[in-house]
């Protein structure tokens, strides 16, 4: 018996060694298999649904001039969209392709609060942030991102004495937005750049505003003024309607009809010698402010010269006097005409 039984410990206790090792083999391939699931998730988290995913995603939508489909990026948009005040045209796909255009060496890159956008437009560095919000979870482990609403800002454009210069349109990137008076809102994708421009027969101006996150991360308005310029073609005008006045007032007296020049002499003068000259229209300036055009020039002198026979020696002599004058020139656009009013006055 005892023989028997020292024989019988030492197999019982192989054979439940051998019965243990099966399941510790189970058990470790559940934890490496469990470990690997993790490192899955994690893997397919931050390739495929981690912030920088979706601005990447964001951008090349705008990259494609897709105003629809940046747009399903958004978690939800700011309310001041819902405004009629508010126009939409930049958040559409001709101007945004325009803006893309404009914009140059772009180069995104993820940041801790999510991705920041470097890029470059008329030889100038910008940066902005592509605000993003984790907005849930899909399946239970990977994060969802989607743009935050300060994504879509908006800025005003003023232009300065738009109605006194018949103005009621301005083009952004291309397309015709309409004044409410002297202003108008867009709402903006960030990033954007918005050429702005006028072009009307008698008043032009131009600017280029680059829309951008706001830093504190909340929707900001800004103003962009474009300031207006006469036109070549309204310089023309005022240019002409001066000659033709300073033509009117070469007569060959010494007291022209209608103009604010003239002077006498007791000598016996020779009409057929009597010589006007007046400032050069050249040298006249046409520009516009927010109140009306102005016309601004030097001091006005006219010259005259003639041959006379003095009253006294009956000596035969050639006079020349300078004239000073002013005018009063109102300038003004009514419909598709520019009408300039000229009028003399002695000082």
């Amino acid at each position: 018996m005892n023989d028997y039984a020292q024989h019988a410990e030492p197999q019982n206790a192989e054979s439940s060694g051998t019965s243990y090792g099966p399941v510790i083999g189970w058990a470790v391939a559940l934890v490496l298999a469990a470990v690997a699931a993790v490192v899955v998730v994690w893997q397919v988290n931050e390739q495929l649904y981690s912030p920088e995913t979706t601005a990447e995603s964001y951008w090349e939508a705008l990259r494609a001039g897709d105003g629809s489909q940046a747009l399903g990026h958004f978690h939800s948009v700011p309310e001041f969209t819902q405004e009629e005040e508010v126009d939409h045209l930049l958040l559409s796909d001709e101007p945004l392709q325009h803006s893309i255009e404009l914009i140059d060496s772009a180069a995104l890159a993820g940041t801790e609060a999510g991705a920041e956008l470097d890029f470059v437009v008329d030889e100038e560095t910008y940066t902005t942030s592509l605000p993003l919000a984790r907005t849930g979870s899909s399946w239970g482990f990977f994060d969802t991102w989607e743009l935050a609403p300060s994504g879509i800002t908006w800025f005003e454009v003023e232009v300065p004495g738009a109605p006194q210069g018949g103005i009621g349109q301005v083009q952004v990137n291309g397309e015709p937005v309409n004044l409410e008076g002297e202003a108008a809102r867009l709402a903006a994708f960030v990033p954007t750049v918005a050429q702005l421009s006028i072009d009307s027969q008698w008043l032009s101006g131009s600017a280029t505003h680059v829309v951008t996150a706001a830093e504190d991360g909340e929707s900001s308005a800004e103003r962009v003024t474009l300031e207006l310029e006469a036109s070549d073609e309204a310089a023309s005008v005022l240019r002409e309607e001066l000659t033709s006045y300073f033509e009117n007032c070469d007569q060959q007296v010494l007291m022209p009809s209608g103009c604010p020049v003239g002077i006498s002499t007791s000598n016996r003068v020779d009409p057929d010698t009597i010589s006007w000259s007046f400032p050069d229209p050249e040298e006249f300036s046409l520009t516009f402010d927010a109140e009306s055009w102005q016309v601004t020039h030097e001091e006005l002198v006219a010259q005259i010269s003639f041959d006379a026979v003095h009253h006294h020696t009956g000596e035969q002599v050639n006079e020349t006097a300078e004239v000073p004058f002013e005018l009063d020139i109102e300038v003004g656009a009514s419909g598709e005409d520019l009408v300039v009013s000229i009028n003399g006055a002695t000082p």
